[in-house]
């Protein structure tokens, strides 16, 4: 039973359980007098609700009944025997982050037990003991024990910590050094990476160091590695937990230290479903309640973390060294509008930079190709009336893919097969635009036939077990290019990496976004640290159409973006929510539309622009409409949105769920 469970009559008690569902208010049950031992605050118990059986987990005790209900009309729970029970401290985390995030505590319930949910098991197997650590740590250079005694001091103040560190610079090994002293404490840490790929390179590294000790929690687990870890976790044993922003609900009880690598990535936010979260906003709400230390890195910090330091709530830390003593990398910028009034192009890339490749290729190097889309062609059209084809179910146009001879929609997953002929005017005109990962494969394979070229991108990395290879590959010098999406930018360390190369930059700056200069800016810099991490200088060559853009010029200038966003009023100057309606009809989306708008003008918010059309405002069969708010950093937002978010969800009750509406704070 619950150490803090209250003394009450078991006999006349009754529970408030808190279910997997969206729904707001909690539902109260009678614990049956024979059960009163065995039931307290976190146990777990099955109720039903209309026939149907669910799992919950009680969240307070009461002698008196609801008022709402005649007692005799009030259903008994029945207790899960075998299933640990819920901490206090989870509840707390699952109602602040409810709170913040617009949703109902039921959903973030149902995000941290998602595994329990679909298959109960209460005692899975742990696996061995834990052993002794098998590899000692890499020594610290001097800029990096600076650091870390920077980094401890701060903790010792109770400060949290903002590590802005060059790419290179070693911020992995001043993690490790903090990981081992809070292990040999007793303590659990958690490190949070963006990506599932970046955790299972990673995991290679620290599993010599750590052993047994390192546990791994991602959705590209088996529910049984899951349970595993929660049950590990749960028990208090010392750990280092490596794991994606879901790791952040986890059942920690000796917490003392959170690490946010790569504290800047987009992939930290959760789009689909509730809890849309942030994965670094809620480890620093979970290291407030467990009042464990928390450490935030980056080479490019995020505006929110820079604006955090000014205003006093994170302590910056820098590191400007490489590790290495490497040369810092070097950048060139070729521009493409001149190479193809020169006749210098030949398919996506320039003779120089051709050149430059061979070059790297002869000394032994290896080189990165990043484009930003995927697929042979982005778009086709036709060459007689200009038509573009579009996804039936989306507003989005189709893109080829030569390997499957197929049209995709990237949003839906429609895909029908490719044929010339036009749809709209009956010519067999139909030709492809563009050139995405899987063309720029097949024209490196040709410029170079005698090299290996290999394709890292949402299809060929499909599946745990490729992925792997073709970074272990990759790093084991097999492969001597490699051609990738975003996947390729994020926190890989190869040893021969001598060149990457950024193909058609301008896409990074044409997203309608106030975000995309700072994204652009950031991943120029994660893709110039990924080159020459040892003693040698990497390369950077960006083909750009526009080698006057004031990213490339000054992609480092973050007080002229921030001061940009102060005058127009965006994050982080300002609380930023969409509210997203979707409905299939059309009339009834206006309906919603305008609900919702006096829903916002009752809650007293006088900066809102909508409802307007985003770029893309017809998906999945779904018409979209969008609501954009600001409000003011202060205490008057949390009252603010927990108004409006009651009122949305009155909205979608009077609706009876017909049209989707979805609030998001803090949106990507």
């Amino acid at each position: 039973m619950c150490e803090n469970a209250p003394e009450v009559n078991r006999e006349t008690t009754y529970a408030k359980v808190l279910l997997p569902l969206k729904i707001s208010d909690r539902l109260s049950y009678r614990i049956p007098g024979e059960m009163a031992s065995t039931v307290s605050i976190g146990s777990w118990v099955k109720v039903n609700i209309k026939a149907k059986e669910y799992m919950g987990v009680v969240e307070e005790i009461s002698v008196q009944a609801p008022s709402s209900l005649p007692k005799e009309r009030i259903k008994p729970l029945s207790p899960i025997p075998g299933i640990a029970p819920v901490s206090r401290n989870e509840l707390e985390l699952w109602s602040r982050l409810a709170d913040y995030y617009m949703c109902t505590a039921g959903e973030v319930f149902k995000a941290a037990y998602n595994a329990l949910l679909k298959k109960p098991d209460g005692n899975p197997r742990t696996g061995k003991d834990a052993a002794v650590p098998q590899e000692e740590i890499s020594p610290l250079s001097s800029a990096q024990a600076k650091a870390l005694d920077s980094i401890k001091d701060a903790f010792s103040r109770g400060k949290r910590v903002l590590l802005n560190g060059v790419t290179g610079s070693g911020k992995t090994e001043i993690y490790l050094h903090l990981a081992k002293e809070i292990i040999e404490r007793g303590g659990q840490i958690l490190y949070l990476v963006p990506e599932i790929a970046i955790s299972r390179q990673l995991q290679q590294r620290i599993s010599k160091i750590f052993g047994p000790l390192l546990l791994t929690y991602h959705s590209g687990q088996t529910i049984a590695g899951r349970r595993k870890a929660i049950k590990v976790i749960r028990d208090g044993k010392p750990c280092i937990v490596l794991g994606t922003r879901s790791a952040v609900l986890l059942p920690f009880n000796g917490l003392r230290l959170i690490v946010v690598d790569e504290e800047h990535d987009q992939s930290y936010k959760q789009a689909d479903p509730a809890p849309r979260y942030n994965g670094r906003d809620a480890a620093l709400i979970l290291s407030e309640i467990h009042g464990s230390d928390i450490l935030l890195g980056s080479a490019t910090p995020s505006f929110e973390s820079l604006y955090n330091v000014q205003t006093g709530k994170l302590v910056e830390v820098k590191l400007s060294e490489r590790y290495h003593a490497a040369a810092d990398p070097t950048v060139r910028i070729i521009d493409t509008n001149r190479e193809y009034r020169l006749h210098n192009m030949r398919g996506s890339f320039s003779a120089s930079l051709l050149k430059e490749m061979n070059s790297i290729l002869q000394e032994g190097g290896q080189i990165l190709v990043f484009r930003s889309r995927r697929a042979y062609s982005p778009i086709v059209q036709c060459t007689e009336c200009g038509d573009i084809p579009k996804c039936p179910n989306c507003n989005i146009s189709l893109s080829y893919h030569k390997a499957g001879n197929s049209l995709s929609c990237h949003y839906c997953g429609y895909t029908r097969l490719f044929t010339t002929r036009c749809q709209k005017c009956g010519e067999p005109a139909l030709e492809g635009k563009g050139a995405g990962t899987e063309k720029i494969e097949e024209e490196l394979k040709e410029l170079f036939p005698d090299r290996t070229v290999v394709r890292f991108d949402a299809e060929t990395a499909s599946s745990k077990v490729r992925e792997e290879k073709m970074i272990r590959d990759f790093a084991a010098h097999r492969i001597d290019i490699l051609v990738g999406t975003q996947m390729i930018t994020k926190g890989f360390d190869f040893e021969k990496l001598s060149l990457v190369v950024l193909l058609n930059a301008d896409t990074l700056f044409a997203v309608q976004d106030f975000r995309s200069d700072e994204r652009a800016a950031q991943l120029i810099t994660q893709l110039l640290g990924r080159a020459g991490r040892r003693s040698d200088a990497g390369r950077l060559i960006i083909q750009t159409a526009q080698p006057e853009h004031p990213v490339l010029v000054s992609r480092g200038d973050t007080a002229r973006y921030m001061a940009e966003r102060r005058t127009f009023l965006y994050p982080p100057f300002v609380r930023l929510i969409t509210i997203t309606v979707k409905d299939s009809n059309e009339g009834r989306l206006w309906n919603a539309c305008r609900m919702v708008k006096d829903a916002i003008s009752e809650c007293g918010i006088t900066s809102v622009n909508g409802p307007v059309s985003p770029a893309v405002d017809y998906a999945g069969g779904q018409h979209i409409r969008e609501f954009w708010i600001k409000l003011a950093r202060n205490r008057d937002a949390a009252a603010i949105k927990k108004n409006l978010s009651r009122k949305i969800e009155l909205i979608d009750l009077q609706l009876k769920g017909a049209t989707v509406i979805l609030p998001d704070v803090d949106p990507l």
